[in-house]
């Protein structure tokens, strides 16, 4: 796993290397010129600078540029307080030459490069300068930003008013929370990390990390075993008109490795699923609640009194747990509940959507948005369970751990259902010896991966099923990553 680091942290750590030779804007600046002529043919540049040290970095990256030929034009962000650093770019820019225009780039040919915010860059009010992000995404061309898309909050993810789109993200130093969750995903394009030297790891603690590959693979299976050796998962859920919540679940938890799966339907309007009889359908009374080895609550459970009371049987047994849909909206509005999911000791795993999340906390969505590891470390510090927030870059979070953000995945997965698919999955996971929070991060990953293989194959992502996507899980977690 990647490890990532919010701004205080990068800027301790600006400051313990500010002496290094050749300074840390030298290096990023020369990064970010080899990069461009790596990756592109010369051609035309337009440069935009901002009054702080990103600012600076630009500045070098022009200077290199146009010392090797490439035709560069530089407009800077009237500031009346640039960085001490930034100036000191700025003079050896002007010193060889160099034009500077204060006026935002129109109609600009070429390569597009956005200097004016780095991580210092956390009010919400930009300003004049979200006229100039306004016309930076005008350009037509190859938009790459350096550190980060101007507008966008190194830490969160949140677009702050306005936020460039970027095709490329050049991150230096150590890689940021908000390149990779909420609307960063939209705005960030390809991100490419460049650590200027420096082994961050060695000294400084990851204050996240980004899932990127695999996180765990499934051992290969023996051949003395037996369906009892890989796990059975309890399934509650399917009221009336919402059985194929708890169908999907249970699909999702035999196709990624559930030895045996029942299902404890709370309106048994069936008593077999015809496309997957390996399925055991049958009332939440009758479950052989003594044989499961991990219970999953909430597919189409509904928000009954009866629903209430299966949740709170569920939530004393000794047994591990996954909550999701109305499991986590009836505990959101229950005292009761919440005190018993608290007081658990066996694994629990909680999987919120960002509505629910605002649920469980008492607050609104948007909020959940604008902090989503925060979020994510408040509920676990409440609940004291392992945490599986959806959205783009799923953070997975635990007691005593650095939180996770999940890589894979697109926008192709919001479709109904896929939610039931991932609790199926996590609790197959767990039957088979993962960890709660194991089992979630892998979830989630081989969840996003199959909705990555279904865009290679439409690259616009529409139509993609529950029900297909649990089948290319499988495929996943057979791979060998």
């Amino acid at each position: 796993m990647q490890p990532l680091y919010l701004s205080s942290t990068l800027r301790r750590i600006e400051q313990d290397y500010s002496n290094t030779t050749p300074s840390l804007m030298q290096r990023a600046g020369s990064a970010a010129a080899k990069w461009l002529e790596a990756n592109f043919p010369p051609q035309p540049v337009v440069i935009v600078a901002g009054p702080g040290n990103n600012g600076g970095d630009a500045f070098i990256c022009a200077q290199q540029l146009a010392t090797r030929g490439w035709p560069v034009n530089v407009h800077a962000l009237p500031s009346e307080r640039p960085s001490a650093e930034h100036l000191a770019a700025r003079c050896v820019w002007e010193s060889t030459g160099g034009v500077i225009e204060s006026t935002p780039p129109m109609q600009a040919l070429g390569l597009l490069i956005d200097g004016l915010f780095g991580i210092g860059q956390l009010r919400s009010e930009l300003g004049i300068a979200s006229l100039w992000i306004d016309a930076i995404n005008t350009h037509s061309g190859p938009v790459i930003a350096l550190d980060i898309p101007s507008g966008l909050d190194c830490d969160t993810g949140a677009v702050m008013q306005a936020a460039v789109h970027a095709t490329h993200t050049l991150s230096f130093l150590g890689g940021k929370p908000g390149l990779y969750t909420a609307q960063a995903r939209d705005h960030a394009g390809s991100v490419h990390l460049f650590d200027l030297g420096l082994m961050l790891s060695r000294r400084y603690p990851a204050d996240a990390l980004l899932v990127a590959k695999p996180p765990t693979s499934l051992p290969a299976r023996k051949h003395d075993v037996h369906k009892g050796s890989h796990g059975t998962v309890g399934i509650i859920g399917g009221s009336r008109g919402m059985t194929g919540a708890a169908l999907l679940a249970g699909r999702a938890a035999l196709h990624c490795g559930a030895g045996k799966v029942y299902l404890g339907l709370v309106h048994d309007a069936l008593a077999v699923d015809p496309c997957q009889p390996e399925l055991m359908l049958q009332p939440v009374s009758a479950l052989p609640f003594e044989h499961i080895d991990v219970l999953a609550i909430g597919p189409g459970l509904g928000v009954e009194d009866w629903s209430r009371t299966h949740l709170t049987r569920v939530l004393g047994m000794d047994v591990p747990l996954v909550i999701d849909a109305d499991g986590l909206n009836l505990i959101a509005s229950d005292k009761e509940l919440k005190h018993c999911l608290a007081a658990r000791k066996a694994p629990t795993v909680l999987t919120p959507h960002p509505a629910e999340a605002g649920r469980l906390l008492g607050c609104g969505t948007a909020s959940i948005q604008s902090d989503r590891l925060g979020a994510a470390a408040e509920l676990v510090e409440q609940y004291r369970c392992s945490v599986l927030l959806k959205g783009s870059g799923t953070i997975c979070a635990a007691p005593g751990v650095p939180p996770s953000i999940n890589a894979s995945g697109n926008g192709a997965l919001a479709s109904a259902g896929q939610g039931d698919v991932l609790t199926g999955a996590i609790a197959a996971l767990m039957a088979q010896g993962l960890p709660g929070l194991s089992a979630a991060q892998t979830a989630a990953y081989a969840h996003g991966a199959a909705a990555d293989a279904w865009r290679r194959q439409y690259a616009k992502g529409t139509g993609l099923t529950a029900s297909e996507t649990l089948v290319m899980m499988r495929e996943q977690l057979n791979s060998n990553g």
